[in-house]
């Protein structure tokens, strides 16, 4: 029997005499020639690579990250072209904390797919993770030019954009997805919360009264109460937030909410007892824990205060504010060694903290190292130089090393700036 190519490339060799048909004609008996390709193999690699993501993530249910990862691993090593198994060990990889190594595997999944929009998302979710906030932004933008009417990468680029503290570029995204959707209490609530951190507290509070006129909602409730207390209204939030934890006990964001409120109205204990639920209840604990420390530090427990901000540290030990206030915390309990090393580290961290080396002079002052505590006072005063205290700080320095001029001059700068404690030194060290 004829093979039908054959036939083909034999009529197409007798009518056709051009230049060009004689080029084409030799591609195609070379195609003939070379006769089938190897498609079989290749496409059997495929497969099996497909059934070992499939066995990864059987196990990552399973609660076996160990095993998913040899077998996302497997796959790669079966199918290298093959961008889903680069992606699912990725993710693997970013859940369990390995964030350069997810980064090379999202980098060369894109390669395979470079045109991919997802693939671009993921990556700038990651980089928003390890704070590459421009490499964040670059991804979003190009994204959104592959793909930009893609409404879930529009949901997903408001929450990016509210991460890298750009609610402007948010809130223009929720305007886009409102015009679709008018009526999604969802959108309506994002938008909320997002005019309300752009300081528009009535647009904030209608869209919470908005979403209410369709039904009682936890979160409106919840967005509402926020607005009042922005707005010097504790007793008006306390009420929203209330009426938001009847609606879902179990919403831990809003028992810390209420605790904002009850601590604005003076009732420390009750805030105590919100933010204890609000840890039982929350998954990310480090605010609740920093927030139950300061309360408890204006209760007089200072052995509470210590153990929130161990536990916040213990979770996050880059956190600059919960080692200086646990430093602080320390000096109150006596223990001048620990709270010195908290306040160094705190300067390793952030070495632009005024706070922070004021502190540090404070522990000097205790110690009595004067010189120490002066040098540590003039660089919170160079780093903040209309901080009342820190003048007053290094006034009382300056007056126990004796230099009197020098404090009294400090103590007089801290009276002008309106430091009441200012002028009550003046009258005690500086009447001569």
């Amino acid at each position: 029997m004829v093979n039908p190519l054959w036939r083909s490339v034999f009529l197409y060799y007798t009518y056709c005499w051009n230049m060009t048909d004689r080029r084409l004609l030799l591609i195609i008996l070379a195609t003939v020639l070379a006769g089938p390709r190897p498609v079989s193999a290749q496409v059997d690699r495929r497969l099996d690579a497909i059934q070992s993501i499939q066995q990864g993530d059987m196990m990552l249910r399973l609660g076996n990250s160990e095993q998913a990862y040899i077998h996302y691993t497997n796959a790669i090593q079966m199918d290298a072209a093959l961008a889903d198994g680069y992606m699912k060990r990725a993710s693997l990889l970013q859940r369990t904390g390995r964030y350069t190594d997810a980064r090379i595997d999202i980098d060369k999944a894109l390669q395979l797919n470079p045109m991919s929009a997802y693939i671009l998302d993921r990556r700038a979710k990651l980089n928003i993770l390890i704070s590459d906030h421009k490499g964040a932004e670059l991804d979003i933008e190009k994204a959104r030019y592959l793909a930009p009417y893609d409404e879930l990468l529009r949901k997903q680029r408001v929450d990016e954009w509210l991460e890298l503290g750009r609610a402007d570029l948010a809130l223009q995204e929720l305007d886009t997805l409102l015009k679709l959707h008018p009526a999604d209490p969802n959108l309506l609530l994002k938008k909320g919360f997002t005019q309300l951190e752009l300081g528009d507290a009535s647009g904030a509070l209608a869209m919470a009264d908005e979403v209410l006129r369709s039904g009682p909602s936890s979160l409106a409730h919840d967005l509402r109460g926020l607005v009042l207390l922005k707005e010097g209204d504790p007793s008006g939030a306390l009420l929203a937030f209330d009426k938001a934890i009847a609606l879902s006990p179990k919403l831990a964001v809003t028992w810390y909410n209420r605790s904002l409120a009850k601590r604005a109205l003076g009732d420390r204990t009750g805030a105590v007892q919100d933010l204890d639920k609000a840890i039982e209840l929350g998954q990310d604990k480090t605010c609740f824990h920093y927030n139950r420390a300061l309360v408890r530090k204006e209760l007089g427990d200072l052995e509470g205060a210590l153990a929130d901000y161990d536990a916040v540290l213990k979770a996050s030990p880059d956190e600059t504010d919960a080692l200086y206030n646990r430093a602080f915390t320390l000096k109150l309990l006596g223990d001048q060694n620990a709270a010195m090393w908290d306040a160094e580290e705190a300067l390793r961290q952030n070495p632009s903290d005024a706070q922070a080396w004021n502190l540090k002079g404070d522990l000097h002052l205790l110690f009595g190292e004067y010189p120490e505590a002066i040098e540590h006072y003039s660089r919170a005063i160079s780093l903040s130089p209309d901080a009342a205290a820190h003048h007053y700080d290094r006034g009382l320095a300056y007056l126990m090393s004796y230099q009197l001029l020098q404090g009294c001059d400090d103590l007089r700068r801290a009276a002008d700036m309106g430091l009441e404690k200012g002028n009550e030194a003046l009258r005690n060290f500086c009447s001569f």
